[in-house]
């Protein structure tokens, strides 16, 4: 397992860490979550972006085998 560390002001890191109490995680699991969130946000909005383009350039609807393609560089 990996560890990675950032710097935080007093103030962020006491929002953060009461935030996650808040919903009863700890503060990893939490801030796992939040990045993996967003993660797959920006990857729902490439997505769509390019949909949305090739639906304008009127191209075939992305195949399965595509979207797999598209995704395995994130994993």
């Amino acid at each position: 397992m990996a560890t990675i560390s950032f710097h935080l002001d007093d103030f962020d890191e006491k929002v953060i860490r009461n935030y996650a109490k808040s919903k009863d995680m700890s503060l990893s699991s939490f801030l796992r979550s939040v990045a993996i969130e967003k993660i797959e946000d920006d990857i729902d909005d490439e997505l769509y972006e390019q949909s949305l383009q090739n639906s304008k350039n009127e191209c075939q609807d992305v195949t399965l085998d595509d979207l797999k393609k598209a995704m395995s560089r994130y994993y």
